[in-house]
């Protein structure tokens, strides 16, 4: 409560929005989030920062290394012309960004069904009384922390002068790209798939999803968030196990 107090301490008449009060007091946050049962906002927000994120890692795009790299793998690079291999370069480059400006477009809407279906199910797993409105802006707001990865994710492709089209992500944020910055020692195997489907920016947005339960759907804290925590560390393992883990494309939605 201390925390509220402070972030409302503000001059004039202006509110901090409760989506934006969450990252920082989610109690407070989640639980007007819950009772406003505003969706369109946190949503739009998300969508502009995806669409920003996929644009950035588009134009920086280059796939030539890529392109002589699978050329002289299949045996073709040394029959082919410049203007042979410049074109398959384009083609790539081409293909890179339409996967990637599509995806940023429809993963937010998406995830945003996933997030709503979700919690619903969580809400009746765990016997809670949830209201359709209020768990949708509960996913909604759920999905800032993404947005806020996906702006650091813009900040790091315009820092570059390209970005090939398979590669590290931008930004290290699963576990297994934090480690390998921080020891200098990439993991492997097994162990380097299931690091690698944990985002720290999808577990900031479990952890606001959790109190954004307990509000809507009346229940008690401690079940919502252990209910929430399970559901997420499950579906990531799944995610791990039939994707092999890793990062996402670079420049695309976190997840």
């Amino acid at each position: 409560m201390i925390v509220e107090s402070n972030v409302q301490a503000l001059p004039g008449k202006w509110a901090v929005p409760p989506a934006v009060l969450a990252l920082v007091a989610p109690d407070v946050g989640m639980e007007r989030v819950a009772r406003r049962e505003r969706v369109l906002v946190p949503f739009l927000f998300a969508l502009f920062c995806s669409l920003l994120a996929a644009g950035a890692s588009s134009y920086r795009i280059d796939a030539r290394d890529a392109t002589l790299a699978n050329l002289d793998r299949s045996g073709q690079l040394k029959t082919m012309s410049d203007r042979q291999i410049e074109d398959q370069t384009k083609d790539a480059e081409r293909t890179y960004v339409v996967k990637t400006i599509s995806l940023g477009v429809v993963w937010p809407p998406v995830k945003l069904g996933l997030l709503c279906v979700g919690l619903l199910g969580l809400s009746w797993f765990v016997r809670g009384r949830a209201k359709g409105k209020a768990v949708a802006a509960v996913a909604a707001a759920a999905m800032i922390p993404g947005a806020i990865g996906d702006l650091l994710s813009v900040g790091a492709a315009v820092g570059r002068q390209s970005i090939p089209p398979e590669g590290p992500p931008l930004l290290p944020a699963d576990l297994a790209s934090m480690w390998a910055q921080i020891s200098s020692h990439p993991l492997a195997g097994a162990l380097a798939r299931l690091l690698g489907a944990f985002d720290i920016f999808s577990l900031w947005g479990a952890l606001l999803a959790g109190y954004g339960l307990a509000a809507a759907a009346n229940l008690p804290l401690r079940r919502a968030m252990t209910a929430t925590l399970i559901g997420w560390l499950c579906i990531h393992v799944l995610i791990a196990a039939m994707t092999g883990g890793g990062a996402g494309p670079q420049g695309g939605p976190h997840p």
